[in-house]
C-alpha cells in the first residue's frame, strides 16, 4: 500500500468523502456510518511519510545522475524566484521542459517535475514545435 502515490490516495479520499456527504445529505446514515471508517483509514494513509527507501528507482532518464543534478539545480532556482521569475529562468524552465519531452517524458510527469499544468506544458512545447517550422521556414 506504501507504493500507491500520495496524489492518487487523496483523489480516493475526496471520492469517498462525496460519496459520504451526498449518503448523509439523502438521509442514509447507515450508508454514510459505513464509510466513516473507510475515510478516516484513507486520512491516516494520506498524513502517514512516505518512505523514500521504498520507492523504486527511476528508470531511462530519470536515473541518469546528470539529469537529476541539472533537474534538482532547475527545482533550486524555481524555489529561490517563486514569485518574480525573470525571463532567463523561464527560459531556462521551457528549455529543459522541451529536453524532457524529447526524452520521451509524458506531459503529466514534466507538470509535476515543474509544479505547472500539463495545459501550459503542452503550450511551451506547441511554441517550440512552431519556432522550429519557423526557422526551418527561413532558411
Amino acid at each position: 500500500m506504501t507504493n500507491i502515490p500520495k496524489i492518487s490516495l487523496e483523489d480516493s479520499l475526496y471520492v469517498i468523502q462525496l460519496a459520504r456527504e451526498t449518503a448523509l445529505a439523502q438521509n442514509r446514515q447507515t450508508q454514510a456510518n459505513r464509510m466513516a471508517p473507510l475515510v478516516d483509514e484513507m486520512r491516516t494513509l494520506i498524513s502517514a511519510p512516505t518512505q523514500a527507501a521504498g520507492a523504486p528507482a527511476a528508470a531511462g532518464v530519470m536515473g541518469q545522475a546528470d539529469f537529476k543534478t541539472l533537474l534538482s539545480v532547475t527545482q533550486t532556482r524555481a524555489t529561490q524566484s517563486s514569485n518574480a521569475q525573470s525571463a532567463a529562468s523561464v527560459m531556462d524552465r521551457n528549455r529543459l521542459i522541451g529536453a524532457m519531452s524529447q526524452a520521451n517524458m509524458s506531459d503529466v510527469d514534466i507538470a509535476r517535475q515543474f509544479s505547472i499544468t500539463r495545459e501550459e506544458v503542452q503550450l511551451v512545447l506547441n511554441v517550440q514545435q512552431k519556432n522550429k517550422s519557423y526557422a526551418g521556414e527561413l532558411k
